[in-house]
């Protein structure tokens, strides 16, 4: 059965209304040229996924509060600064469906509207007056930067591993998502065990989110997805399926794959590097891990009781696997 988002938030349309008022207002500054990125931001209405999670975590233990709100605002904004400059790094024209910022205002304002959204992102920080939460930010900052520059670095020197692979989307992609979830906890409950058991929730579905993503470039379309298909491919970002295909041939296979990969259009390239993992059974193999990420994300929600908001994070799980974007 199809599973709708407007369900899924149904327990908490109030607390997302609150929170886009706030995010909305953090954007704001006094020169019209960032005023200007950033009504088109807020107009490219992404999936806010962080800020959905980060207040149905919050929900879980109790009723969101102001600080609930600002946590919501700081996770968006520092998610919203790496995409601003992954698509410089990317040289992507679109996102979402919809001209990047890079493609409209060019990269030397792009960078900037990145450093803008990570110095509102900092102000945040300091505004929850919390040492732990700003110390677990921090450090969420730090893996969010050094796991894309892993993912670039061992790209260029070949040597992603399935482990190094697991390792480099915790960093960049789950790190978030689970800081998120432990965050919103944090601004209802005293309850340690909570957090941990919503930042292991946030981990697993992170992971789980960012193997989907990687799937997209194989299966997916472009108007749906919303970003070129084979992006990852054309920059010579090795992810999961490539990886276990290439665990699965011998030497000899390997270097004529990498030499199939070093001629002819994007379009053959691409047409060769996923008949290369249809081989392999990359795909399939994916598609169970991505089974085995989500499986482990319901589990951590197992001690806690049945409420229409554990409900809507369970079915957020299987909303990830069946999403077309």
């Amino acid at each position: 059965m199809k599973i709708s988002l407007d369900d899924l938030l149904r327990p908490i349309q109030a607390e997302l209304n609150s929170f886009q008022h706030y995010f909305e207002n953090s954007l704001k500054s006094h020169v019209f040229l960032i005023n200007q990125v950033m009504k088109y931001v807020i107009a490219q209405k992404g999936k806010k996924m962080r800020p959905m999670l980060l207040l149905l975590s919050a929900r879980l233990s109790g009723e969101c509060t102001e600080q609930t709100y600002s946590a919501a605002t700081l996770v968006e904004v520092l998610h919203t600064a790496t995409l601003v400059h992954d698509d410089v790094v990317d040289e992507a024209e679109t996102r979402r469906g919809l001209p990047s910022i890079n493609s409209i205002w060019r990269n030397k304002i792009s960078v900037l509207i990145g450093d803008y959204l990570f110095s509102k992102a900092l102000v945040k920080m300091v505004a929850l007056k919390h040492p732990e939460m700003l110390e677990i930010l921090a450090n969420t900052a730090d893996k969010l930067v050094t796991g894309e520059i892993d993912q670039i670095d061992r790209a260029r020197s070949d040597t992603m591993t399935e482990d190094a692979y697991y390792d480099m989307i915790e960093d960049k992609t789950a790190s978030l998502l689970a800081t998120g979830c432990k965050l919103g906890a944090m601004t209802t409950s005293d309850d340690q065990k909570v957090w941990d058991a919503l930042y292991e929730y946030g981990r697993n579905f992170g992971i789980a989110f960012q193997i989907k993503d990687d799937l997209f470039d194989f299966e997916g379309r472009a108007s749906s997805v919303g970003k070129p298909i084979g992006l990852d491919v054309k920059h010579n970002m090795v992810t999961l399926p490539l990886i276990h295909a290439l665990q699965q041939c011998d030497k000899r296979e390997k270097r004529e794959f990498k030499r199939l990969t070093k001629k002819g259009s994007d379009k053959v390239i691409q047409q060769n590097v996923l008949e290369f993992i249809n081989r392999y059974g990359g795909l399939e193999y994916t598609k169970q891990k991505l089974q085995d990420y989500s499986d482990k994300a319901k589990t951590a929600l197992s001690d806690f009781p049945d409420s229409a908001v554990k409900h809507s994070m369970i079915q957020f799980i299987d909303y990830n696997i069946q999403r077309e974007k």
